[in-house]
């Protein structure tokens, strides 16, 4: 496998604005190393609360990814479950979907969905902008849109299509928190019949990325591996994560990390002469300045967290 990991997208980690992190602010590690710590006083008798700490996590994620948004139809997502990130979702979505199904993408999707679609899909694959939706065809749409940070062209017709087509969709809500309903005042709507899942994790919005606590929501039960592990009698997850993914979600409102650092964004912008994401740790070139940042889609993503953070010093990134 070459360093494009079955895509086209360019190798940008070494370079100062390239891929996309969360901000390792002194704040959130502090609370988060103190939250690990408290784990561990309780990690000999963990196994007896385990449902209460799945449980908890859950209900505050639920209330917490949501809190600044005015979505239409999130009381409709009874069922949830707790996942490694985002990408377990991911892998059973594609599990399920992959026979018989075309995939569905924009340019400049997350990579993950750019590799699956080399590995798996093959000739059952188009983009989302070069043919019709058919069905038969499979839906993976971030929101925010993973190259921009902004509302995903058309989203409101695209999935009123699906459910006269009967196209299954994901929503891939893992940058939601990087923004806030005031910024991202779209009133989207949940109640699609065609929307199958929705998935978020923590990490961009805090420093957990290597802890993997994500989030599952459905409005159906659809038995697979993740309902498994997470059953009662199971409880079979990681729950350290899922003890400092509450932790953190209650000492931290859902816009602390953006109103912290969009003004820092603004100014970066402005500077740079970008355009600011509605994500606060992105600006988008559309000048075709920044080219060597182009992710496939008509503009080019640039990400300031590890500028802010001090991780640009220490790794010796490149301008």
């Amino acid at each position: 496998m070459n360093k494009t990991y079955y895509t086209n997208l360019p190798d940008n980690k070494s370079k100062l604005y390239g891929g996309a992190y969360g901000v390792h602010d002194k704040e959130l590690i502090e609370k988060r190393n103190q939250l690990i710590r408290d784990f561990t006083f309780i990690n000999s008798g963990y196994s007896a609360i385990a449902e209460e700490i799945k449980s908890n996590f859950i209900i505050t994620y639920k209330d917490w990814m949501f809190k600044t948004f005015n979505f239409k139809g999130v009381n409709l997502y009874q069922h949830a479950c707790f996942t490694q990130g985002t990408t377990e979702s991911f892998a059973q979505f594609y599990i399920r979907y992959r026979e018989n199904y075309r995939l569905r993408i924009c340019k400049g999707e997350y990579f993950y969905h750019q590799m699956m679609k080399s590995l798996w899909y093959l000739d059952k694959f188009s983009w989302l902008d070069e043919d019709d939706l058919r069905s038969g065809d499979v839906l993976l749409i971030s929101v925010p849109f993973a190259d921009t940070g902004m509302i995903p062209n058309d989203l409101e017709n695209i999935l009123t299509e699906c459910d006269v087509k009967g196209i299954p969709v994901m929503l891939d809500f893992a940058y939601l928190n990087l923004t806030t309903g005031d910024v991202f005042d779209h009133k989207i709507d949940l109640t699609h019949d065609c929307i199958k899942y929705i998935v978020s994790s923590l990490s961009k919005a805090f420093p957990v990325e290597n802890m993997r606590i994500g989030i599952r929501l459905q409005k159906e039960k659809y038995d697979d591996q993740i309902y498994v592990v997470n059953e009662e009698k199971y409880n079979y997850i990681n729950l350290s994560s899922a003890f400092v993914g509450t932790g953190m979600m209650e000492s931290f409102a859902p816009d602390y990390i953006f109103n912290k650092y969009r003004d820092k964004q603004l100014m970066l912008c402005e500077e740079l002469n970008l355009i600011p994401s509605n994500c606060f740790n992105f600006g988008i070139d559309y000048n075709n300045v920044y080219n060597e940042y182009n992710r496939g889609g008509d503009t080019n993503r640039l990400c300031f967290s590890r500028l802010w953070d001090g991780r640009s010093e220490v790794e010796n990134l490149k301008l």
